[in-house]
């Protein structure tokens, strides 16, 4: 019986060796999961929105903090917090410099701001290094679209190689600004800025009164929820739109790349729009410790299948169609690997914006 009872022995050994080895990342995962919620329970995380409140990327971010909290270990509370100012490099660079390293402090910045360093070159104001910051996802893709109000005359993009259409930005060097520019200095087509308005909400204002006669950039997931009706009656014209390809929703709309003339047009133009892939981007400064930072990006992708959070932006009309940190730290890698002659012709065709006009925001 002695020598039965060896192997039976030994078989029971290996067998609570291999279940044991095989629970063991299940319990480092869970004792990773019980740090992070001792961590986080209690605390607030606040996200920091570059722009004022009422427009597209402040009522992402809304949403986003309504539910990602059931996400992160701990249920710690979220909150939002706008920092208007330089079209979203204020609240960048003060997240990323300024605010602590511990993962309570995210930034919610335009899809421009990823790209400012390279494309802005030795002119651009940004005080981070969009290669080092920690991405945690961005909840949409996005397509933005140029429009001109009826008063303005201007009826298709054909009209603008003819015809000046003033329109309004926020800060120097944000999107809102540099994308007009790029395409007058690319494509010909006259645009005029009127830079200095805090956000969406007061450009359109400025429309309204006629201040501006239109928009080089509008978010279509912001303006179809919140201004569809200004484009059913007439009152908006949709000129083209912006993005690597057509929204569904836009099918007749000439995409800008459809307007390049030829090839080097069309690269550039793919160089500066890539960053529509990123959409509502959100981000952790550098520096934050290695486990919060992935578990805030799984909370992240969890929230994007929230049904609760699917509903509320359907409501809304959000688009929720993310992409995941690692997905974004890749493509911003893949973009700083382009050739330098191709974005220093990027870069000059953003910064030559002679006629400019700033105005002290309202």
């Amino acid at each position: 019986m002695s020598t039965n009872a060896r192997p039976r022995a030994r078989g029971s050994w290996i067998t609570a060796a291999l279940a044991a080895a095989a629970l063991a990342p299940q319990a480092a995962l869970a004792q990773g999961s019980d740090a992070l919620a001792g961590f986080f329970k209690g605390k607030t995380v606040t996200v920091y929105v570059g722009l004022s409140p009422g427009g597209g990327y402040d009522t992402n971010a809304r949403v986003l903090a309504k539910h990602m909290g059931r996400y992160i270990p701990g249920e710690p509370n979220m909150i939002v917090k706008n920092m208007p100012g330089g079209g979203g490099l204020v609240m960048t660079s003060y997240v990323a410099n300024v605010a602590p390293k511990d993962g309570l402090h995210l930034g919610a910045p335009q899809r421009g701001i990823p790209f400012e360093p390279l494309t802005g070159g030795e002119a651009s104001n940004a005080k981070y290094d969009p290669l080092k910051l920690n991405w945690l996802g961005s909840m949409n893709a996005d397509t933005s679209v140029a429009v001109a109000t009826k008063a303005s005359g201007v009826k298709s993009w054909r009209d603008l190689k003819d015809r000046e259409l003033i329109i309004a930005g926020t800060g120097v060097g944000t999107e809102s600004v540099v994308v007009p520019y790029v395409l007058r200095n690319v494509l010909g087509l006259k645009f005029k800025v009127i830079a200095g308005y805090p956000g969406g909400s007061e450009m359109n204002l400025a429309m309204q009164r006629g201040e501006v006669s239109g928009r080089g950039t509008f978010s279509w997931t912001s303006l179809k929820p919140q201004k569809a009706n200004w484009v059913d009656s007439g009152d908006l014209i949709v000129l083209f739109q912006m993005g690597l390809k057509k929204h569904p929703d836009l099918p007749d709309v000439p995409l800008v790349t459809d307007l390049a003339e030829n090839d080097e047009q069309r690269q550039l133009l793919e160089l500066e729009f890539t960053g529509f892939q990123l959409g509502r981007p959100y981000f952790l400064p550098e520096g934050v410790p290695a486990d919060r930072v992935t578990g805030l990006r799984r909370a992240f992708d969890a929230a994007m299948k929230d049904k609760e959070l699917i509903a509320e932006a359907e409501k809304l009309d959000l688009e929720v169609n993310p992409t995941t940190g690692e997905e974004m730290q890749e493509i911003l890698k893949r973009v700083y690997a382009t050739p330098k002659a191709l974005v220093d012709k990027l870069s000059e065709a953003s910064k030559y914006q002679p006629d400019l006009q700033v105005i002290k925001s309202k």
